[in-house]
């Protein structure tokens, strides 16, 4: 008897061993996101999580922190290099202090369609840029769109850059925007977002974005009454993760998260093209003031200057953008 119980005994305890072993949880992989869940960087990381779970059913709990409720932009690829956060999707002007020669995607008026900027971050330029990621920490997965930027602000309609003469406009934590915003003559408070409390309060004058963001923060309700369509920066934004996570997963499951990536930045980039109209019509019905035709041949002549800062790599991957768009 003494033996069969010690049978019985050894087999609950495998079989509760097998137990547990299917029913292992899922590994977490937090993904870090400074806006709000009704703009694209949230809807492209759902898309990541759909498309991730069909790969690998069960495997991966992928949590989306949104709001910046992990920090700043600046503070979560921190967080990404350590491997305390898994994923990002945030926009390339922060990446800038990560990976210097991200900023030539960044210089004032060098793309001037979508068209323009798939031939370059889906070709070996983006390749080549995504790769310099890994020297730092992080891994480049994607490129999607954030848009092209556009300056709002609560004073006056503005047509050319005499008009922003010391405005206090928003940028991001970047310096190429703080330099391109200095060269137009205004003044540059860069900030990271949120900033609905800041243009409330009248702490600052303006801020620049695309349509979406403009939209989905309803800006407008914030003081912002004018809008004048600049696009004097195309702004992407980049599937980003953690090299020492990233690292650790097997081949398959890196490959589905790079697929998972791709699938995700094209429908990303789909929903901010195909809503981008219908975007700015429901905030001229709002009551936004929207200069279409400001002049922007002033505006490339003041921001031309920022062109001559630029070194090394950095000057090289401009010269390549250039030519591929010729």
């Amino acid at each position: 008897m003494k033996f069969i119980s010690r049978t019985l005994t050894s087999l609950a305890l495998a079989t509760g061993l097998v137990l547990a072993g299917s029913a292992q949880a899922a590994e977490k992989v937090n993904i870090g996101i400074v806006t709000a869940p009704n703009f694209v960087h949230t809807i492209a990381a759902l898309k990541f999580k759909e498309e991730l779970d069909k790969a690998l059913p069960g495997k991966y709990d992928v949590i989306i922190h949104h709001s910046a409720a992990l920090g700043s932009e600046t503070q979560v690829l921190q967080q990404l290099q350590l491997g305390t956060v898994q994923m990002s999707v945030c926009t390339t002007g922060p990446v800038e202090a990560f990976v210097p020669e991200v900023k030539a995607l960044e210089m004032p008026f060098l793309f001037s369609s979508y068209e323009a900027t798939d031939k370059v971050l889906d070709g070996p330029i983006g390749q080549d840029l995504l790769k310099r990621f890994e020297k730092v920490g992080l891994v480049g997965l994607h490129f999607l769109d954030n848009g092209f930027r556009n300056v709002t602000n609560s004073k006056r309609a503005v047509t050319s850059p005499a008009d922003l003469q010391g405005l206090k406009i928003r940028t991001m934590e970047s310096p190429t925007h703080l330099a391109i915003w200095r060269a137009i003559g205004a003044n540059p408070t860069p900030m990271a977002w949120p900033i609905t409390t800041q243009l409330q309060q009248g702490v600052l004058d303006g801020q620049e974005n695309p349509i979406s963001v403009i939209s989905a923060g309803k800006l407008n309700e914030a003081g912002q009454k004018y809008l004048t369509m600049s696009r004097h920066v195309y702004s992407a934004l980049v599937f980003v993760g953690s090299k020492a996570f990233m690292d650790k997963l097997p081949a398959a499951d890196r490959k589905a998260f790079l697929d998972a990536a791709q699938v995700a930045s094209i429908a990303g980039r789909r929903f901010v093209r195909d809503n981008e109209a219908a975007q700015l019509a429901a905030l001229k019905v709002a009551g936004m003031q929207v200069v279409d035709t400001p002049d922007l041949a002033a505006f490339r002549a003041k921001t031309e200057p920022v062109y001559a800062t630029l070194s090394g790599d950095t000057k090289k991957i401009v010269d390549d953008i250039r030519k591929t768009l010729k």
